[in-house]
């Protein structure tokens, strides 16, 4: 095993995906790869990849991170940045199903877990606006904007729901337009608020049916 890297630790908080909670992790291995390139003696260019093998102090699974830095890849202050990604990748949230939802409501919805999961939250943002609006659309709902779409959606959903629908709105318009990246709480919320939205719409409405359906069944045979 090559030398521990100084800026990595040998004990770190991990999200694990069998104990779904951040949880401490153990270094159990570590290896580093680091290129050079000189110019007439001079140091021009480098980059380091180091790889750690982590496993959980909780369930004892196993974790793969890869920690990437080059030169030039510095913040406002000078410090080195590393970026790290995980395998398997972490899955914070997973995807719901439901039933009625329409395919292209579909793919807006897990492209929207996916990129929270992964930490694009810009593209999180976007996707869960981009998924109020594709439901105006499919149920019909007409307005100049987004804004007038959602006040038009008291037609189909209690009033308060409605008004709180607007805060998707912000969080997209400044995510897409001011490249404001929205707190991962806030969108893990918005998440949990638009799961609640597809289910009223769609969910509910296909389970009310196939109870209706059950009760004449058996409305039918009590007649028989």
């Amino acid at each position: 095993m090559t030398k521990k890297s100084p800026y990595l630790p040998d004990r770190k908080r991990i999200f694990c995906n069998r104990c779904r909670n951040e949880t401490n992790h153990f270094l159990k291995a570590e290896h580093s790869r680091k290129f050079c390139e000189e110019e007439h003696g001079q140091l021009i260019y480098w980059e380091e990849e180091v790889s750690r093998f982590w496993i959980c102090a909780g369930c004892d699974q196993g974790t793969l991170e890869i920690c990437y830095t080059m030169s030039g890849m510095v913040d406002e202050e000078g410090n080195q940045i590393y970026d790290s990604s995980f395998f398997p990748k972490r899955k914070e949230i997973t995807k719901k199903h439901f039933r009625k939802l329409p395919r292209k409501l579909d793919i807006l919805y897990s492209e929207a877990i996916q990129a929270y999961n992964n930490k694009l939250l810009i593209l999180c943002a976007a996707a869960l606006r981009a998924l109020i609006e594709g439901i105006c659309v499919d149920k019909n709902i007409k307005g100049k904007n987004l804004a007038s779409k959602i006040d038009a959606m008291t037609d189909i959903l209690p009033e308060n729901i409605v008004k709180n629908l607007h805060g998707f709105r912000f969080m997209g318009n400044e995510a897409l337009h001011e490249l404001n990246s929205p707190q991962k709480r806030d969108l893990l919320l918005a998440i949990e608020i638009i799961e609640d939205l597809m289910n009223f719409i769609y969910d509910l409405d296909y389970k009310s049916s196939q109870l209706a359906a059950k009760s004449r069944k058996n409305d039918e045979n009590t007649i028989a």
